[in-house]
């Protein structure tokens, strides 16, 4: 274990492995922010000032306060995926800032993915509640307001939010280093196994991006998983150093 301080030399946090934990006793007055990046291929985590416990997915950005300041917000930014166990605080609720996206809570348990590649950004509920609003919803009166097990969608291109049923473990299996693809289109999965494998992938059979397909991959390598799409789907492919090409 190694400790992090700041300028004044006071120790803010802990690092062990993949793990960052941050002093609450630091008397961090002003607000000042850490980003924590991480690449793809690795996954990590991070407990804040307050207790809150979030896991990082491959390619995420977090941009966070060294400590949370009494009377202000937990305000965070994120880039990419995480899930959130917020500590619970009614005087000073948890706001995620993902693009153009806000969610909203005391205290409770979620998931949130907003890489910009994709076209949507997904919130999933798994216990509490929480309100999710854009910066378009907020002016217009328009939000959602999430129950256990629902997942709110918000379109990059219509700015609207759809809130359905969701499939907890389909968007938190991450977490353990799974990863699951149930009715997902074949070129959103590629850049899954982009992110999940930190590999490069180019496609040459185009027919392939809209076809849907359902895969549960645990502890496989890549190499294993191009080997099972090409035995069930019949899927040519070759791989040169870091890259993967599909033909």
């Amino acid at each position: 274990m190694r400790s992090l301080t700041n300028p004044a030399g006071e120790i803010i946090s802990f690092q062990k492995g993949t793990r960052l934990q941050y002093n609450s006793i630091a008397q961090v007055q002003t607000l000042t922010y850490n980003t924590l990046t991480v690449p793809y291929g690795k996954r990590f985590e991070v407990v804040l000032s307050d207790g809150t416990h979030v896991f990082l997915n491959s390619g995420t950005s977090l941009r966070y306060p060294v400590n949370f300041i009494k009377g202000q917000n937990r305000e965070v930014f994120l880039k990419g995926e995480a899930y959130f166990n917020v500590t619970e605080d009614t005087k000073h609720p948890f706001i995620v800032n993902s693009g153009p996206l806000r969610t909203q809570v005391l205290g409770t348990q979620f998931n949130i993915s907003s890489y910009s590649e994709d076209e949507s950004i997904l919130t999933v509920l798994v216990e509490g509640s929480v309100k999710v609003y854009s910066e378009i919803a907020e002016e217009t009166g328009k939000e959602a307001i999430l129950q256990p097990g629902q997942k709110a969608a918000w379109s990059r291109s219509t700015k609207n939010i759809v809130v359905n049923e969701a499939d907890i473990e389909l968007h938190t299996a991450w977490i353990d280093g799974r990863i699951v693809f149930r009715k997902l289109p074949f070129s959103s999965i590629l850049k899954k196994l982009e992110r999940h494998y930190n590999v490069t992938i180019v496609n040459h059979n185009k027919a392939l991006d809209s076809e849907m397909f359902r895969a549960s991959f645990d502890i496989e390598t890549i190499e294993e998983v191009m080997e099972s799409f090409n035995r069930n789907y019949n899927i040519d492919y070759t791989i040169k150093n870091n890259q993967i090409i599909i033909n």
